[in-house]
């Protein structure tokens, strides 16, 4: 037990994420009195000789090789909101929407146990100094277990599957694609000093615990919801009732928000996609079998119709967001006119309960639309994907 015990000390110990950083050029730098730039490990700002503090360090004055940096922070991108944000709508447009809607079904279960656990556990990110925090926008958020760490081998060994489930191709790229985006998310958390190395080790033996039943469980459950009656309500009803009964912790973080975001996301984009199966748009005639279903390089025309495509989707997401943050505003003032609090003191943003409702209707109606809306309007430009329509299961 005291093994286990020593081990697991090391594995939070943040020096071990100072070295990880300092190996790939990341130092602390203060001025000397002599005015030369050294390394040091305490807490830096740029000094004059006599010791008058001129400029706090940025993040990236903690850079000294900035391919590493640059690299990782692409990496850290791709388990966020932004990662999302590209490589769904571009999934369902592009390649598979049926493989989007099951990889999506498990994308929401791992985040939400992750980010629950983190809320029950409690345990902060890694001590900063020795550790130089060169990302500072989940701070405030409990470091155990690394969702990130979760989801880089959640999303890509997912879709690896359910492809490799209807489509021929080839296992030893799959596999190779799927470590190496495994490996760059989670020692990006490392180098950017936004968790430990148990924090990462935690998330990705959870996330593996948790595929292996839920990855064939998921394809079964997206037949189901996109064949019932009752989908919408059966959506709305859990994935509501997930937020209400989810961890609080007693400081406030952005998790609830962020999982807020996520639950009304698949709950969208499922919704969506029994919309185009029941007014059929979406149809299962197409049969599904590896040994028939090849995949070829596209052409350089359907590669830039590809783009244009993507570049019309993404444009419509943009636009959909301003739409109804501008509607959302108008309900602000009216909530406000009414002499409704809107705004929490302390956080200084909107009251819990307005700010997760908010999340929920904004997230859940571009979802939607993500399936619905705009391959019509891609249809309408002569931009279809015609397999598609065929995607029904």
């Amino acid at each position: 037990m005291d093994a286990f015990k020593d081990c697991i000390d090391y594995l939070k110990d943040p020096e071990l994420v100072a070295r990880f950083q300092r190996s790939f050029g990341v130092m602390r730098y203060d001025s000397s009195d002599n005015g030369a730039t050294i390394p040091s490990l305490d807490n830096g700002e740029s000094k004059t000789s006599n010791g008058n503090t001129v400029r706090k360090l940025n993040e990236i004055d903690h850079v000294t090789n900035k391919f590493w940096y640059y690299l990782f922070l692409f990496g850290t991108y791709l388990g966020d909101e932004i990662g999302y944000a590209v490589i769904i709508p571009f999934l369902i447009w592009n390649i598979d929407s049926a493989v989007a809607r099951k990889m999506v079904l498990v994308w929401a279960v791992v985040m939400y146990i992750g980010q629950s656990i983190k809320d029950i556990v409690q345990w902060p990110r890694p001590q900063c100094p020795p550790v130089i925090r060169l990302q500072t926008k989940w701070s405030i958020e409990y470091g155990m277990p690394s969702t990130h760490a979760m989801i880089s081998i959640a999303l890509p060994f997912s879709v690896f599957y359910y492809i490799s489930n209807r489509y021929q191709i080839d296992n030893n790229i799959g596999i190779l694609i799927v470590f190496l985006w495994c490996m760059l998310i989670s020692l990006s958390r490392l180098y950017l000093g936004m968790h430990s190395v148990l924090d990462v080790i935690a998330g990705l033996l959870l996330a593996i615990v948790l595929l292996i039943p839920f990855v064939p469980l998921a394809d079964v459950l997206d037949r189901y919801l996109m064949y019932s009656n009752w989908t919408p309500l059966i959506l709305i009803v859990v994935t509501v009732s997930l937020i209400l009964i989810y961890p609080t912790s007693d400081q406030w973080t952005p998790t609830k928000g962020d999982t807020t975001l996520i639950l009304a996301t698949c709950a969208g984009l499922l919704t969506g996609g029994w919309l185009n199966v029941k007014l059929g748009i979406q149809d299962d005639i197409r049969v599904i079998n590896p040994i028939n279903n090849s995949v070829s390089w596209p052409s350089i025309n359907y590669l830039g119709v590809i783009v244009i495509r993507s570049c019309l989707g993404y444009g419509c997401i943009v636009l959909l967001f301003l739409i109804i943050k501008y509607f959302l505003c108008v309900i602000d003032k009216i909530l406000i006119k009414s002499g409704m609090k809107i705004i929490d003191d302390v956080l200084k943003r909107h009251i819990p309960l307005l700010d997760i409702t908010y999340k929920y209707f904004t997230f859940y109606l571009v979802s939607l639309n993500i399936f619905i809306l705009i391959p019509l309007l891609q249809k309408l430009l002569f931009l279809p994907r015609e397999s598609f329509y065929h995607e029904a299961k």
